[in-house]
């Protein structure tokens, strides 16, 4: 009688937390149905980051990305995108567009935004004001839980939706061998009982000509996002010709290993290897990212958007 007693108080407990962690999701859910997605090849595809990048490269360009993070881990995220930016007649006003496919857990999450920035033109460089605004529609698939009742009806044909109104903001300088931007894509996310402040963003980088044949550009990534740590990520890239090599390191997450290749001087690929150096490490095999990019259109310049 003892043990039936305490083997229907562990059965109890159990259905108790799991309850409970069903709630605090769809209170997670509720406040906040985002998280913020995190790129190794950001400085090549520098809209994802800043709306105020927009035709900057001076060319109707379109960039795709995927990556498969954390490897080895059940629910890890697995992210694809596809933005497309152009400058509009008199350059000073540009457009583009973003599509975010982003999926984790038992949640989809589908991003578009759209992208508009004003550029003024200085003696040997320029200064861009963007905005972005857009919808996030997010779904979370319940059925997709596995618990020790088959067929629970707790989690039988249930899901729940979210579209989400967003905006961003965004201010960038380029120059001949520099170029700096602050800016919040996620500024405002507007849930259905609050308003949730998202992340803050510092980027910079720069052109050094060691030879008509070899560049090296280091850059930097400052993140901030309410209630965590602050994230930096420190990258050098070098390229000889066609080819680019680089290192990051990301603080308190990863190393990463970068190869670019330019297959014309329109087309370019890149992939990049996530070594996971926090606490996952024993958990995960490290993540994967893939990138196509191509510009419609191309005239050399020092401000080529094979660097920037």
């Amino acid at each position: 009688m003892k043990k039936h007693f305490s083997y229907r108080l562990s059965v109890i407990s159990y259905q108790c937390g799991l309850v409970l962690i069903v709630c605090c999701s769809l209170f997670t859910v509720t406040c906040n149905a985002q998280h913020d997605n995190l790129y190794s090849q950001y400085m090549f595809n520098g809209l994802l980051l800043n709306p105020a990048y927009a035709g900057s490269n001076d060319v109707l360009s379109a960039t795709a990305v995927y990556r498969n993070q954390w490897v080895g881990f059940d629910g890890a995220p697995k992210t694809g995108t596809f933005s497309l930016h152009t400058p509009l007649k008199n350059k000073k006003l540009n457009v583009g567009l973003i599509f975010i496919n982003d999926q984790y857990g038992i949640t989809t999450q589908n991003v578009i935004n759209g992208v508009f920035a004003y550029r003024l033109f200085l003696k040997k460089s320029s200064l861009s004001f963007g905005l972005q605004a857009g919808v996030n529609f997010t779904r979370n698939n319940w059925n997709s839980i596995q618990t020790t009742t088959p067929g629970d009806v707790v989690f039988t044909n249930q899901y729940s939706q979210q579209n989400l109104p967003q905006t961003g903001f965004g201010v960038y300088y380029k120059a001949q061998k520099f170029y700096a931007g602050i800016s919040s894509p996620d500024l405002l996310s507007i849930g259905l009982a609050n308003t949730v402040y998202r992340s803050a963003l510092l980027t910079a980088g720069y052109l050094i000509n060691v030879s008509d044949d070899i560049k090296i550009k280091p850059s930097v990534l400052v993140k901030y996002i309410k209630d965590s740590p602050v994230e930096v990520d420190i990258n050098a890239n070098v390229y000889f010709k066609a080819f680019g090599i680089g290192y990051s390191y990301r603080t308190n997450d990863a190393m990463v290993f970068i190869f670019t290749c330019n297959i014309t001087k329109q087309f370019s690929v890149g992939y990049a290897y996530d070594y996971t150096i926090s606490k996952l490490k024993t958990f995960v095999n490290g993540s994967h990212e893939v990138m196509l990019k191509y510009d419609f259109g191309y005239k050399i310049n020092p401000q080529s958007p094979r660097y920037f």
